[in-house]
């Protein structure tokens, strides 16, 4: 009798215990997956016919479609910098010399390969700061690209756990860099260290791993696949196949890793508690053959609608609406005061970045903002449907995107005053960042 109670007992109070996601609530784990140079036209969902994309099509079937996602960069760097601080890349993307330690000056002196100073100044605030801040676990798997100088390594930014790679790109298989210096740039925390493997799939592994060992405290997982950026290599660097056909295949690598993912998730029980995005760093630059970024004009490094328009998923199950599609305009910048809101952040340094869990709930976007790009001498602004393309101080190009998403006609011409205000509009902002 007495271990029948014992047992009545015992089984109650285990059943009236928390779950995973209960003792989490309202702290949901963020996890960001970073796909690099993923054209707006490469997935299924997306109006893709080349290229199959059965787990993405899936993750956007379960949540929302943004249409008119942007880049805050047409490359890497740039994006990479937004995302991190919530702010235009101008604002933050260069380290000035004095900050960089004495070795990163000698070592670029000494070798032009490693001429770039790209990064993050240590006095900002970036996003995983502010998440970790919140109580959050923090991990960083693949793509960093925000400083080749170890003092803007990421776990000196606010990441508990790096696993990949500081540099623009790998080699899939040896992990040695392919931009700059020809080294081996494959990290295990703050120590340079190989392993075997196609890098996407260790990167899934390492995400997979993450989400079980910390599924029970909230944490944020930027996982920034390598793919599909060049060099183009399958699984198998033996294999017989055209630049097209590795292409896609890459891609192919990358939607098996978003659905593992998913999979970890819904496996410890957290689908339910856990904001899922997926999104690219830039358009693509695809090889000869592939329709990577659909009808748009342009490409990587472009500041036509091809080089910035970019596929965006997220997934939420009971907060985001399933199968929904949003033509709200958004930027990388906002991801980072709508996870930090999320999470209970303190407030960072000044943002340019939104909210955009209002749009992803399925709500409409209050007002139109203007959006800034600046690449070299180029650059471009956007109010609305009008979007004004220019180089140095003349303008050169003008669309509604509305009517005209593939850029096909120059409205310079017909619509004068339109140009004028945004030309306008570009100059205040020049005069506020500055020109890098």
């Amino acid at each position: 009798m007495k271990l029948a109670l014992f047992l009545t007992i015992f089984f109650c109070a285990a059943a009236c215990l928390p779950s995973a996601a209960d003792a989490r609530e309202g702290k949901p784990n963020v996890v960001l997956i970073l796909a690099d140079d993923l054209g707006y036209g490469s997935l299924g969902c997306y109006g893709s016919k080349q290229i199959a994309t059965p787990q993405l099509d899936r993750l956007a079937a379960s949540g929302i479609r943004l249409t008119d996602f942007h880049s805050s960069g047409p490359m890497c760097t740039p994006t990479r910098a937004a995302l991190m601080t919530g702010r235009y890349p101008q604002r933050c993307a260069w380290v000035p010399d004095e900050e960089l330690s004495p070795a990163f000056r000698e070592q670029r002196r000494r070798n032009p390969a490693q001429r770039w100073a790209w990064g993050i100044a240590l006095a900002e605030q970036t996003l995983a700061e502010s998440l970790r801040d919140a109580g959050y676990r923090t991990a960083l798997l693949g793509k960093w690209h925000l400083g080749y100088d170890t003092r803007f390594h990421p776990m000196n930014q606010g990441f508990d756990e790096f696993r990949g790679f500081t540099g623009g790109a790998v080699d899939y298989h040896t992990h040695v860099a392919t931009h700059g210096l020809k080294e081996l740039d494959w990290w295990d925390g703050r120590e340079i260290r190989n392993e075997p493997g196609y890098t996407t799939d260790l990167l899934t592994r390492h995400a997979v791993d993450f989400i079980a060992r910390h599924k029970d405290k909230p944490f944020f997982l930027y996982l920034a696949h390598a793919a599909p950026h060049d060099p183009w290599q399958g699984r198998d660097p033996a294999a017989k196949k055209t630049p097209a056909e590795t292409y896609r295949e890459m891609i192919g690598v990358l939607d098996e890793s978003v659905g593992k993912v998913a999979a970890a998730l819904r496996e410890h029980g957290l689908e339910k508690n856990t904001l899922l995005v997926f999104c690219s760093d830039n358009g693509a630059a695809p090889p000869g053959g592939i329709a990577a970024n659909g009808r748009l004009k342009g490409r990587k490094g472009s500041l036509h609608e091809g080089g910035h328009r970019v596929p965006f998923i997220a997934s939420w199950p009971g907060v985001i609406p399933a199968g929904s599609t949003s033509g709200a305009t958004a930027m990388t910048m906002d991801l980072f005061p709508t996870f930090a809101k999320l999470a209970g952040a303190g407030p960072a340094s000044r943002l340019d970045g939104i909210d955009l869990m209002p749009v992803l709930k399925g709500g409409k976007q209050e007002s139109a903002r203007p959006l800034h790009w600046l690449f070299g001498g180029n650059w471009a602004v956007r109010e609305g449907p009008w979007k004004l393309i220019g180089k140095g101080d003349k303008a050169t190009f003008l669309v509604n995107l509305d009517a005209d998403p593939a850029e096909k006609t120059n409205r310079i011409g017909d619509q004068p005053a339109i140009a004028e205000k945004l030309l306008v509009l570009h100059r205040q902002w020049i005069g506020e960042v500055g020109k890098r």
